[in-house]
């Protein structure tokens, strides 16, 4: 049987509709039954995120030991910049040039994370 993250793997990535939120807001939605507040993020823009990211966590506790469909952030430099979701022991997220892709925490090519995420009940 296939993990539920496959169908995923490979998604277009889309800096207007289809940015790392975007992504994980469809499968917290799909997957999951969760709707989560869209973000008005310019997933082009590093600093955008950024800033976004920055506002808070309202709704979200954070846990020391990611479970299926927590929320994973991420940094490059300081500052969280990217979110993904924690499936199959790895990060579901989608990437600029790349689309939905499925990574191992070890591999996350300059991306490393700052916390896990879990929805509150």
């Amino acid at each position: 049987m296939t993990h539920w993250a496959a169908r995923y793997v490979g998604t277009p990535w889309d800096a207007a509709e289809n940015h790392c939120w975007a992504f994980c807001r469809r499968i917290w939605r799909e997957v999951f039954g969760v709707e989560v507040p869209e973000a008005l993020v310019d997933g082009g823009s590093p600093l955008a995120a950024r800033r976004a990211f920055g506002q808070g966590h309202e709704g979200w506790q954070p846990v020391d030991t990611p479970q299926e469909g927590d929320a994973v952030l991420m940094a490059k430099g300081r500052h969280p910049c990217h979110v993904g979701v924690w499936a199959a022991g790895g990060v579901l997220h989608s990437v600029a040039g790349l689309g939905g892709i499925h990574t191992p925490p070890a591999r996350l090519q300059g991306y490393r994370i700052t916390g896990y995420y879990r929805r509150a009940a």
